[in-house]
């Protein structure tokens, strides 16, 4: 609220400088100013009754008098903030159509419903812009509490199998191990309302830090090439990802194989030795990352390989065209 009331202060401010209103237009038009105004302060809450309102107020105030250009300044707020297109359209051409009679085709109408596009554009651009670092956000909670959690599971079925446990602590570690498993699940589900800021993204080292402690066998930490941000981001979670199943599905003691082939693509392979029938599982984990490969111009394969678990990743790398070979880890 109170960056509506800062954004409809200035807007009243310019508003009330430039001579949109003044004493000698009479309190009818000190009305319309008022419904052109007021508004503002639900622009986030109501965007469409508010852009109904203030189009309207401003129809009628250009009509009444020899109009200003900053008398439509308040529509322009009022359609940055508004999603549908078709009451942008509407509104737009409320206000050229208004301007008309005072100004011409020129002046008045082309000048009012560019400005007006454009306002509503830079709206949606942000609107966009707001909804992609939505879904990153979400999937870097996934990871974090996936990687998290799991390493919570299997620490806890550790204990369970070799663990001198009376009957009440193993009906504790039931419950432990059903609520982390219900968890994970309920993550999954609730993934796709998530709208928040994007958090820093955890730290690779760290991670694996983790599942080693959890049991992961890893000799060292895979050694990535310079990658252009995005394309890092994503090769990061690959190896992260990759390491959290294997150790889920294994239990401890895998041994997890990472080897890193750099050159005009990067090519990330995770092996590990396979244990019972391999599984594939949905959702924001590799489904989700297999996406993202795809969109960013890459792909992602897995499957059984010679009694291994083979998991590849091949990504872009316009920023390490000048470096060649394979590096392993």
């Amino acid at each position: 609220m109170r960056q509506s009331l800062v954004t409809t202060a200035a807007v009243a401010a310019v508003f009330f400088a430039s001579g949109a209103w003044t004493p000698h237009q009479g309190w009818f038009a000190a009305g319309l100013s008022a419904a052109q105004l007021v508004p503002l302060l639900w622009s986030r809450r109501a965007p469409a009754v508010v852009l109904v309102v203030v189009t309207l107020a401003t129809a009628g105030h250009l009509l009444l008098d020899h109009p200003r250009n900053a008398m439509y300044v308040p529509v322009l707020i009022a359609l940055y903030s508004t999603p549908q297109r078709w009451l942008a359209a509407a509104a737009t051409l409320t206000v050229g159509a208004a301007v008309f009679p005072a100004k011409g085709p020129l002046d008045g109408t082309v000048l009012a419903v560019t400005i007006c596009a454009v306002a509503w554009l830079l709206g949606a651009e942000r609107r966009r812009a707001l909804a992609d670092r939505a879904e990153r956000a979400a999937r870097r909670l996934h990871d974090t509490l996936a990687q998290t959690t799991a390493v919570m599971l299997v620490q806890a079925e550790t204990l369970r199998a070799v663990g001198d446990l009376t009957d009440a602590d193993r009906a504790r570690l039931d419950t432990l191990l059903a609520a982390g498993r219900g968890a994970l699940t309920l993550v999954r589900r609730t993934l796709d309302d998530l709208r928040d800021d994007a958090d820093r993204a955890p730290d690779l080292t760290e991670v694996l830090a983790r599942l080693r402690t959890a049991g992961l066998v890893l000799d060292r930490d895979p050694v990535l090439p310079a990658l252009p941000r995005p394309v890092r981001e994503l090769a990061e979670r690959f190896v992260a990802e990759t390491a959290v199943n294997a150790l889920r599905h294994n239990g401890p003691g895998v041994r997890l194989r990472l080897e890193v082939a750099a050159g005009d693509r990067v090519t990330i392979t995770a092996r590990n030795a396979l244990k019972g029938t391999p599984r594939m599982h949905t959702g924001y984990g590799l489904a989700g990352l297999a996406e993202q490969a795809a969109a960013a111009g890459g792909a992602l394969t897995h499957g059984p390989r010679d009694g291994e678990w083979v998991v590849s990743v091949e990504l872009p790398a316009a920023a390490t065209r000048s470096r060649t070979g394979s590096r392993a880890a």
